[in-house]
């Protein structure tokens, strides 16, 4: 099996953005020395509102260098950048730290025609830093519906690969705005209009986020142990995320159905995902995880998990799964 680690490569968007060192460069420097050990290669989706942004701010002029430097680093090691696009960096203002309006949260929440000219300067910002093609694309929060109003940018800029969708998922509690619950259950299907719908003569490709239903027991597991645990479960990056994902209520009370990820405790359901998608007879599945959600637990396991996962499968980057 092919199997594709893409990590979101962000900052935090609730009250606390974070620092770039904490929730960005030092969890990714630990996963490119992870993925260096076993010869694995990663695909990172760049949020690129934060190389835009940050260029019109010159005290922020270090941590935009570091950013960059970063990026060029892993393109030179054969990693793969994707497209990352959170358009409320359109409306982020720097005071000693970055503070967000999550009014304008999805690409969607802008008219017809500022979305080219956003999607113009972020992938010819992030195109700038890397040798390699950027053909891979994951919409911020996973809010790429409606996809027309993506269509003609992917076209512009050959943009091939689409991978923001986990079959099932649906939020509909501000910011977020999405329903992928029509969406075909397969490794992978062509489109040309609608990511959940297959057209096999369709321009772009839909490689999904792999998807499992999640019990409360788990999410008590996951209180217990950051209670009981902090310096192994607490995340790496030192930022609070944007409301809307879910209420601790919700988690420790009812069935979720949410992505297959990387982060933190997570990362211990990866391989049941891998069973899952192998019984399906499927040959390739997708991961996603974020820098910033890494914790010192996770990390460690991971390190495991890549050494196991690479003795029978194939950890490659998010292109290598079109075919």
């Amino acid at each position: 099996m092919k199997i594709a680690f893409t990590w979101d490569y962000e900052l935090f968007f609730g009250e606390q953005s974070g620092s770039v060192e904490k929730c960005m460069i030092y969890p990714t420097e630990r996963l490119l020395e992870i993925a260096e050990k076993y010869q694995a290669k990663f695909t990172f989706f760049v949020d690129t509102g934060i190389l835009v942004k940050g260029q019109e701010i010159s005290e922020f002029s270090t941590e935009l260098k570091a950013i960059e430097a970063q990026i060029q680093h892993w393109d030179s090691s054969g990693h793969e950048t994707g497209l990352h696009i959170h358009p409320h960096w359109e409306d982020a203002v720097w005071n000693k730290g970055w503070k967000f309006d999550l009014k304008r949260y999805k690409l969607a929440d802008f008219s017809k025609e500022e979305v080219p000219v956003i999607f113009d300067k972020y992938i010819d910002k992030l195109q700038s830093l890397t040798l390699q093609k950027i053909v891979s694309y994951r919409a911020g929060g996973w809010c790429i519906q409606p996809f027309d109003w993506h269509k003609s940018s992917f076209e512009k800029h050959a943009i091939r690969i689409e991978s923001s969708i986990f079959q099932g998922g649906k939020n509909e509690t501000h910011p977020y705005q999405y329903d992928f619950t029509k969406a075909p259950l397969k490794e992978k299907w062509n489109f040309e209009f609608d990511e959940c719908s297959e057209d096999k003569n369709g321009s772009f490709t839909e490689i999904p986020i792999a998807a499992q239903t999640y019990s409360p027991l788990f999410f008590w597991r996951l209180f217990v142990l950051g209670r009981l645990f902090p310096s192994q479960h607490k995340s790496i990056g030192n930022g609070s995320p944007a409301k809307g994902g879910g209420s601790r209520k919700d988690f420790l009370t009812k069935y979720n159905h949410l992505c297959v990820s990387a982060d933190g405790y997570f990362v211990t359901q990866i391989e049941k995902a891998i069973r899952d998608a192998e019984k399906r007879g499927w040959e390739r599945i997708v991961i996603i995880g974020h820098p910033k959600a890494c914790t010192q637990f996770s990390l460690k396991y991971l390190d495991k998990l890549i050494s196991k996962l690479s003795k029978k499968h194939q950890i490659v980057c998010l292109r290598d799964l079109e075919k």
